[in-house]
This record gives structure tokens, sequence and C-alpha cells, in this order.
């Protein structure tokens, strides 16, 4: 064997071992076998990885939404009332789920359980929200945590998120924003307060905004508190709009008689 020859075979030793972790992985863990949710075996090709029955279950916006966030509404009102109550800087927002049932032990499961899988699971669907709704952007920017919290959790779900709708949709991803403080967390805030929690929380890091149209990623819209901030920051980084994709939106609260 010549000088060329070793060479070659070293690079193909090289690649072979790179690839065996995943190689190994595949065949230890197959996709498409089965169900992501509930872990039924899957009697036929699915899109989203899903059996029949989790997917029924899953509560998939459908019908009239507000035209700000997204959510659905029942009635002939074109902005829903959470959105006529909140003013925004961000285009729109739009998700292919309702944060509840067993979209929101999905979110939980991938959060807290640390069920990454889920990610190809969730980033499919967000895809499919982007083209369905006719959605635009140049670049993908991931909401992010602070330092402290990404390693408490191990990962950024939503720059997991963005990773793989980006590979879905061939869009680049560009972690754009910083988190630059600790907030308190807001599932214990007020719409107000959350507002007033986030404020001044989020600084662009990377000039490649300036002029282009961004597609910012999160995993769930509840009032559009953090959505509406990071906007705020990639506007002042001169960005040229920003739409939002999210994984789950909040329900609407009933009006009180």
């Amino acid at each position: 064997m010549d000088k060329e020859g070793r060479g070659q075979f070293k690079e193909k030793v090289s690649r072979f071992f790179k690839e065996l972790p995943r190689k190994m992985k595949d065949l230890l863990y197959p996709e498409n076998i089965t169900c992501d949710l509930c872990g039924e075996e899957l009697k036929m090709e699915s899109r989203y990885n899903l059996c029949s029955r989790c997917i029924e279950k899953l509560p998939f916006i459908d019908g009239d939404i507000c035209l700000n966030c997204g959510v659905s509404i029942d009635n002939e009102a074109e902005i829903c009332d959470r959105c006529q109550n909140n003013s925004s800087v961000f285009k729109i927002n739009r998700s292919p789920l309702i944060y509840d049932g067993s979209a929101r032990d999905t979110i939980h499961a991938l959060k807290f359980g640390g069920k990454k899988y889920l990610v190809k699971t969730i980033g499919a669907m967000m895809a499919d929200a982007f083209l369905k709704y006719h959605m635009e952007g140049e670049i993908i920017v991931p909401v992010p945590m602070t330092d402290e919290d990404e390693r408490k959790r191990g990962f950024n779900q939503a720059e997991l998120l963005a990773y793989e709708v980006g590979a879905r949709l061939n869009i680049p991803v560009l972690p754009a924003l910083k988190k630059t403080r600790v907030t308190s967390n807001q599932k214990e805030l007020s719409g107000k307060d959350r507002r007033e929690n986030l404020e001044k929380a989020f600084e662009v890091v990377f000039p490649q905004v300036k002029d282009r149209k961004i597609l910012l990623i999160d995993d769930i819209f509840t009032t559009g508190a953090t959505a509406n901030e990071c906007a705020k920051a990639l506007l002042k980084g001169k960005c040229r709009e920003v739409s939002v994709l999210t994984a789950c939106i909040t329900k609407l609260k009933p009006l009180m008689e």
C-alpha cells in the first residue's frame, strides 16, 4: 500500500470510529419503531413518530386564530382579549399546539424529564406550522437562558428546538441573544409583572441580525412578555422584523360572566 493509500485507509478508520457512537445508538434505539409519547409499537409510518391515538389526543390549533398571537378563538374577533390588552413589537406568533393535556405533558417531559429526543417530534410540528401560516425568517434565533439556568437544566430547550426547526426549513440558526441577568420565575407572576420582570433582560451579541428577518424560537407562549423583550433587543440590533414560532401557546382564560 502506497503513502496515499495508507492515508485514505487511516481516514476511513477515523471516520468509522467517529460515527460508531451514532451507529450504536441507532441500533439500540431505532427511530420510527415506537411512539415517542406512549412507547407503543408503530403499525405504520408516522410524520411525527407518534401513534394515531397520541396524535388524536394532541390539542392542535385549527380554525379561527388571533391574528397576533395565533391562539384559537371562538368568536368573530380578529384579535384575542389577551392581545388587545398588551402591545407587542414582534410581527406575529404562531404555534402548532395549545399548551394543555398531552401537549403540556410532552413539553414537561422535554424540559424537566430530559427526554431530548422529543425535540424531533415537536420541531416537526413547529416547522409545519411555519409553512402552514406562510411565516418568514432569514435567521432563526432561540430565546436564551442565563448560563446558570442552562447549567442546572443541562440544555436550553429553545436552542434545541431552534436547530431542529432550522434543519427542517433550511434556515441558519444564530444564538444572537444573551440573557444578561437572572429574573424571577415567570410562572408565579401576573402579566404586568412578567413584562417588568424581563425588561431589558436581553441583548444582541451578534451583529449579523442587522437588516435580516428574524424567526424567534421558544417552547411556550404565555403572555408574550418573553417574546416581546427578545424582539425589542433584536430590533435595537437593527433587524428588519421579528416573527415568533413557539411549540405551544397557553389557552385564553374564559371571560367572567
